[in-house]
């Protein structure tokens, strides 16, 4: 008679134990659920951008300066402080006006100077310069802001976003 106690006070451990296994995987598919939710809304990209003069005395966009210019990016989710190596800038006319980005002063990557050369050739009229800022995001994709300056300002042709001299 003692035996079935046993198997009985065995079994009653097992079925409590199960219970308890059951509960805990509920509560960490709870808790999953919980977590992709707030990983959906941390999800964000750089999709374009705003490019920006800066400078209290702005420089003229002529041969011998070298005009500062700003990315403000756009984000498709929550903003997020970008990573300067992340960055890069090129013209369309890397001899007589090569970018740079302006990493000492702002080490995000959104501030570049166009190098205008002193002995830069423009063609009457002015000589268009495409000016292309990338940023690759985590994902591996790649947001681009490009536009079109010339030595009368900045051309309305802009992809990726906007850019406008400031001052």
């Amino acid at each position: 008679m003692d035996e079935p106690i046993i198997i009985d006070h065995k079994i009653e451990r097992l079925y409590n134990a199960a219970q308890l296994l059951y509960e805990q995987i509920r509560l960490e598919r709870e808790i999953l659920s919980v977590l992709r939710r707030i990983a959906s809304t941390l999800t964000s990209n750089v999709t374009g951008g705003t490019m920006s003069q800066t400078g209290n005395t702005m420089q003229p966009i002529q041969p011998g300066n070298s005009p500062k210019f700003q990315v403000t990016p756009t984000f498709s989710g929550a903003p997020f402080p970008l990573d300067g190596a992340n960055a890069a800038v090129s013209t369309s006319d890397p001899v007589n006006a090569p970018a740079a980005l302006d990493l000492t002063d702002d080490p995000t990557g959104a501030t570049f100077v166009l190098n205008l050369t002193a002995d830069a050739v423009i063609a009457a009229g002015g000589e268009p310069i495409i000016v292309t800022w990338t940023y690759t995001n985590v994902d591996g994709t790649v947001a681009t802001v490009t536009g079109t300056v010339t030595e009368e300002g900045i051309v309305d042709d802009v992809t990726g976003g906007t850019f406008t001299q400031i001052a």
